[in-house]
């Protein structure tokens, strides 16, 4: 008897605690602004909402996210699965628990707008936190709904008096940080073709030049596009030469490659947002801290080509090194987290170990089973050791799971690419400058190592346009990529790069 009683009091504590955590309503507020966050502040936690993923967004997309707690990319429609919660719509309630945010209107518009959010009762008093974005006062749609049913992923808060102007000062932040995204993307792979052209090792080292002005930058928090460009180019026109000039052996340049992405783990392990907000960082929009697909795709130039360099002068375990130290940067939970990263990149050394090998080309289908085995791995260690996001997330539906999310990647990446004519016709010219690049360097009277490296870059390049969302940025940094990698492999100094390679 005694236990039934203690059974049924301890849950009838659960139960109470569940509808405790549960009592948040959640109420739309049309027109609220980040104005109003003032006079909410005094009341509960606040912050920013982003109302989803994507370049378009809704009062429909929007909703249909927070009912569900799904985010789900404009281009591919509206969230789907069980509703969650029920929301309203009126004024802000006099009293608390509850959740008041704002929402786009009705209609399709630009998904560049953050909206208010609160968090009133229950405790709550300062600046929102969010597990899915860790950058303090921003929320995403789908933590609505955890906040509201008491679920582990809810948001939470920290101590913060002025939360409301902390909350705004995010916002410009945020909007600066996207305004020189774009620009400072196109001035990089720009400045990297002219080089690679006038002289190839300086167009080869303008990518490590560009990641560690872009960390600086971001560690520094400046955002003014202005100043922006000018320390990007400096360091890709200036910088890169005068690099050019004293580093030219292989392991040298082998080393300033790995250098770029041990800057980038301290960076990350240091402060995350140092990159979050650099101007090739994520664009706050479904992604907001690691590694965007951008600097993915640019890194992958010194990845591969760092691995090949140095491969050179410490034969397998150069290569090993090399791989082991891009694989935790780019896609560690703690650092980049990016799971499309982990495998362009696993496939990409899969392809370049086979070629420098010099196996027979039939060993190429040694190299997917090899690069899955690479991303299992490095996940589930990462994983053990108790880290937590979307790439450690993946494994929990096991084999089918992951299939499952590969082919929703592939789907999203075709439906971005068709989403206008211009992202469409940039897509399609990139891509068919990437393979006459491909189809000339492959064919090119160079070293099997060199060989092997242009084939890896392509395979890796080819695997990203189906594992991540952003086709026409993947096209292009991708096709200058190659061009720089096809430059520097046909017209670099033969003597210092001699095959078989030199033992020193």
């Amino acid at each position: 008897m005694l236990r039934l009683a203690c059974a049924g009091a301890i849950g009838l504590a659960f139960a109470v605690g569940e509808a405790h955590a549960a009592a948040f309503r959640v109420v739309v507020v049309p027109g609220l602004s980040l104005a109003d966050l003032s006079s909410l502040q005094t009341r509960g936690a606040v912050g920013l909402l982003v109302p989803g993923a994507g370049s378009r967004t809704s009062r429909a997309l929007a909703e249909a996210g927070l009912v569900r707690a799904k985010v789900s990319n404009s281009a591919n429609g509206s969230a789907h699965g069980p509703v969650l919660l029920r929301l309203s719509t009126g004024a802000v309630p006099a009293r608390g628990p509850a959740i008041v945010l704002g929402l786009p209107r009705d209609g399709s518009e630009p998904n560049d707008r953050r909206y208010p959010i609160a968090v009133l009762g229950h405790g709550y008093r300062g600046l929102l936190t969010s597990r899915s974005t860790r950058i303090a006062g921003l929320a995403a749609i789908d933590d609505v709904a955890p906040t509201a049913l008491g679920r582990p992923d809810r948001l939470r808060w920290r101590a913060e008096p002025h939360a409301a102007a902390k909350a705004a000062a995010l916002d410009d932040r945020i909007e600066d940080h996207r305004a020189t995204r774009k620009p400072a993307m196109v001035l990089v792979l720009g400045l990297a073709a002219v080089l690679a052209l006038l002289f190839p090792r300086a167009g080869l080292l303008a990518f490590p030049a560009a990641l560690a002005a872009n960390l600086a930058l971001g560690a520094f928090g400046i955002t003014d596009l202005a100043a922006t460009l000018v320390v990007l180019g400096l360091a890709v026109a200036a910088g890169a030469p005068l690099a050019a000039l004293a580093l030219r052996g292989p392991t040298a340049l082998g080393g300033a490659m790995a250098a770029a992405f041990a800057a980038y783990l301290v960076g990350f392990a240091i402060d995350g947002s140092w990159i979050g907000f650099s101007p090739l960082g994520p664009g706050m929009v479904g992604r907001y801290y690691g590694l965007s697909n951008v600097l993915e795709t640019i890194a992958l130039v010194p990845a591969l080509a760092g691995a090949a360099l140095l491969w050179r002068r410490f034969g397998a375990l150069g290569l090993a090194a090399m791989a082991a130290l891009a694989l935790v940067t780019v896609s560690g939970s703690r650092f980049g987290a990016d799971g499309g990263g982990a495998i362009v990149l696993a496939v990409g050394y899969a392809v370049l170990a086979v070629g420098l090998a010099r196996a027979p080309r039939r060993a190429l289908a040694v190299a997917i089973p090899l690069a899955a085995a690479i991303v299992l791995v490095f996940v589930a260690v990462d994983a053990a050791t108790g880290a937590s996001s979307h790439v450690t997330g993946a494994l929990h539906g096991g084999f089918g799971g992951l299939a499952d999310d590969l082919r929703d990647r592939a789907e999203l990446s075709y439906r971005v690419a068709v989403s206008s004519w211009g992202v469409g016709l940039g897509c399609a010219a990139a891509l068919a400058a990437f393979a006459a690049i491909a189809f000339v360097g492959l064919r090119a009277d160079v070293p099997p190592p060199d060989r092997a490296l242009l084939a890896a870059f392509v395979v890796a390049i080819a695997t990203s346009l189906f594992v991540n969302d952003t086709p026409l940025d993947i096209a292009l940094a991708g096709l200058t990529g190659l061009w720089v990698l096809y430059r520097w492999t046909t017209q670099r100094d033969a003597a210092a790069f001699a095959w078989p390679p030199r033992r020193r």
